[in-house]
């Protein structure tokens, strides 16, 4: 596998590899970089609906159906066809370009929201909402992905890339705060359908505005290049994707336990606000690793990898020791300052293994892999707190924990071979 990149463009060569800088400098500078602005705002607004078209779902069949069940399955129904099938958008992405491929999946994926608003309002058979959101989740643009290609585009292989991939991943966080609230206001203040269709307005318009910035896009693959089987028989990709797996059973399970924990003590509305809590750390962690990448532009990211996930592991296990929302809250702070490195050095990893004509699928891939985790982690916990109480929840959270570290120390090597593999290109 080469590096993705080649050199880094003189344009971003200068004051990028200066000492200490305040924390929001560096961002101030990749921003500045010509085009940067725009795409990252037009993917901001694009993938807005990634934290808000799940809970619309179950917002709008539950209000007009009266089943938690029906919507649950629609909603895992989009969940689940988005995690499997969206690298099969991207790879296509990667062949043939974002403008040409991702037009028609943003078109399918606004169709079956509006469909599927309707189909509801007008309460047609299970079967077929079902159907209507696993073809939206199959369709939804990987936007993630879509604007971390870009940026691999613009910077190259310069230290400051990783300062971008953190940058992201701020927005990504701060999509997740502000995404369920806002569906829940309009569902109630407007109409139950209202957040389904704010979610195919959001995806369409921000989507138009990221196509038409031709000039950011990264170059297809030409035609007749050799692209091989799948990027999931590289070791060191198999080892990144598996670990975000195992994290996205970490999200799960805290998002469900944390509601279980507060219902139990009779303060629903305070979920949010340790949920919150758990948001900000990591974003915290996320702000202060990007505006530092450059200083450990030159570490090995295999062991900061195994680093990472080693904090993950230690102070995520006592969630299974704790109870009261208060010491709930502390605890999930921690855990949520050492989720961003995890995600950091492993978007960063994809993105020195997979060659350049395969970046936007493996990326999705990964992140793929973390929707999967959540789906499934929704799921389990939410029996176990069922059957057990909310400490038996959090086994979940803490197995979750110690099973991405697992993944990461066994894959270690792998990591390693094919970390040094990708310089030698």
């Amino acid at each position: 596998m080469g590096q993705v990149m080649a050199s880094p463009k003189p344009a971003m060569h200068g004051g990028l590899t200066s000492g200490a800088v305040p924390l929001i400098e560096p961002y101030a500078r990749i921003l500045r970089h010509p085009g940067a602005a725009r795409f990252s705002a037009a993917a901001f607004v694009a993938r807005l609906p990634i934290s808000m078209v799940g809970l619309g779902i179950v917002l709008l069949i539950s209000a007009v159906e009266g089943r938690y069940a029906a919507a649950g399955l629609v909603a895992a129904a989009y969940t689940l066809a988005a995690a499997f099938l969206n690298p099969l958008g991207s790879r296509l992405v990667d062949r043939w370009g974002q403008s040409r491929v991702v037009t028609f999946l943003v078109a399918v994926n606004v169709a079956m929201l509006l469909l599927l608003t309707m189909a509801v309002s007008a309460s047609w058979p299970l079967a077929v909402l079902v159907i209507l959101g696993a073809v939206g989740g199959a369709t939804q643009p990987a936007t993630g992905a879509l604007v971390r290609a870009r940026w691999a585009a613009a910077l190259g292989a310069h230290p400051s890339l990783r300062t971008a991939f953190a940058f992201e991943s701020v927005l990504d966080e701060f999509i997740f705060i502000i995404g369920p609230p806002l569906a829940t206001f309009i569902a109630v203040a407007i109409a139950a359908a209202a957040p389904l269709i704010m979610c195919a307005l959001l995806v369409g318009v921000g989507s138009l505005l990221l196509l038409v910035q031709r000039s950011s896009e990264p170059p297809s693959t030409p035609r007749g290049t050799s692209r091989g089987g799948s990027i999931l028989r590289s070791p060191g990709v198999l080892v990144v994707i598996t670990s975000f797996v195992a994290i996205g059973f970490v999200f799960g399970s805290i998002d469900v336990v944390t509601v279980a924990a507060a219902d139990a003590e009779g303060r629903r509305a305070a979920a949010g606000i340790v949920l919150g809590i758990y948001a900000f750390g990591s974003m915290l962690s996320a702000l202060v690793l990007g505006a530092r990448s450059q200083a450990r532009a030159d570490s090995s990211l295999p062991r900061q990898l195994l680093l990472a996930t080693f904090a993950l592991a230690l102070v995520t296990i006592p969630l299974v020791l704790v109870s009261g929302l208060v010491a709930i809250g502390a605890m999930v702070l921690l855990a949520g300052l050492t989720v961003s490195p995890v995600l950091l050095t492993g978007f960063t990893l994809i993105e020195r293994l997979v060659s350049p004509a395969r970046l936007t699928e493996g990326l999705t891939w990964a992140t793929s892999g973390i929707g999967l985790g959540v789906a499934l982690s929704a799921a389990l916990s939410g029996w176990l707190v069922d059957q057990a109480g909310t400490r038996a929840g959090f086994v979940v959270t803490a197995v979750a924990a110690l099973v991405t570290l697992a993944v990461t120390a066994a894959g270690y090597p792998s990591l390693v071979r094919a970390r040094g593999a990708a310089r030698s290109v």
